[in-house]
């Protein structure tokens, strides 16, 4: 039996194809988890048909949307390698990352066109990047040196790829801040993936069908191990393209949130704006919080 992430949204999809499976804020799309699977596997397919597999880096440079989520999955049932990338570095910093990672396929979003131009211009001193997948907004200009991420996952099948990773073969590398030096990756694999979603479910109190609000950057592993969780338990990611503290308590009203994850100083936020008086949040059960040590005082005014 092969331990496999990608291997458990597959099974999902099989469990509970109508169970809503990922909400896009930003777009207004609403995955099941059938549709976020077959997506993943068009994904999984094209990437293929341009030679990714086993052990092959995918560096993924975009704010939190569906293709993020589609490309985790479809590289990992590939059994390659995703680089999540800080949206936050300098071209300078992203160029290291690349490059000592070995990524030679980078996925971009429409608001990092510049960045992306810049590596693309900088050739091989910059990365060893040779494969260019752009996330084309409606209307949007497609970059002369990329190819069109929609595009190519349209015109790909949806049947299950080959898997071509499982146990301890890696998954992703997430690169540490590089606060006393340059940053540092950080090896994952599918079965450290899995055991962190097998001990966050048996530790927290989350239940199926539970909705749960994405805030967190998905390069982050704060927001990388919950997608993967929540796959595996049955539970609907809210994802925001990145934290207001205003709006997420407007989605915890609209989306009937039950459970999220916060850092303390999104807690800080959350608690001085006027929204947290003003909208519905009779679902939400509890909030996950760590990365900083959390105030007593905001333990002290949630639990009030």
């Amino acid at each position: 039996m092969k331990d496999n992430v990608g291997l458990i949204l597959a099974k999902r999809a099989y469990l509970t194809p109508q169970l809503e499976g990922l909400v896009d804020v930003a777009s207004g799309r609403r995955l099941s988890f059938r549709a976020l699977n077959e997506g993943c596997n068009r994904t999984a397919n094209a990437l293929a048909a341009r030679g990714i597999g086993k052990g092959d880096r995918v560096a993924i440079l975009t704010l939190n949307c569906p293709e993020f989520v589609e490309t985790f999955f479809a590289v990992a049932k590939l059994g390659g390698v995703v680089v999540p990338l800080n949206v936050r570095l300098v071209v300078d910093e992203l160029a290291f990352i690349l490059q000592d990672s070995g990524a030679q396929t980078l996925l971009y979003g429409e608001e990092f066109r510049a960045v992306a131009a810049e590596l693309q211009r900088r050739g091989a001193e910059a990365s060893a990047v040779t494969d260019w997948l752009q996330v084309l907004e409606q209307g949007g200009e497609r970059d002369g040196f990329a190819e069109d991420y929609h595009a190519l996952q349209a015109a790909a099948s949806d049947a299950e790829p080959e898997l071509g990773g499982q146990d301890d073969d890696m998954l992703y590398i997430m690169y540490t801040s590089g606060t006393t030096g340059l940053p540092k990756g950080v090896v994952h694999t599918h079965e450290t993936a899995i055991w962190a979603s097998l001990c966050i479910g048996v530790t927290s109190e989350l239940r199926f069908k539970d909705r749960y609000l994405l805030a967190l950057p998905a390069y982050h592993v704060g927001a990388l191990t919950p997608l993967t969780s929540n796959v595996h338990l049955g539970i609907t990611s809210v994802i925001m393209r990145s934290f207001d503290a205003a709006v997420a308590w407007r989605l915890i009203e609209r989306e009937a949130v039950t459970v999220m994850l916060a850092v303390p100083a999104m807690l800080t936020f959350m608690y001085q704006v006027p929204e947290r008086d003003s909208t519905d949040h009779s679902h939400l059960r509890w909030i996950m919080s760590g990365g900083a040590p959390v105030p007593v005082t905001s333990i002290e005014a949630y639990a009030a």
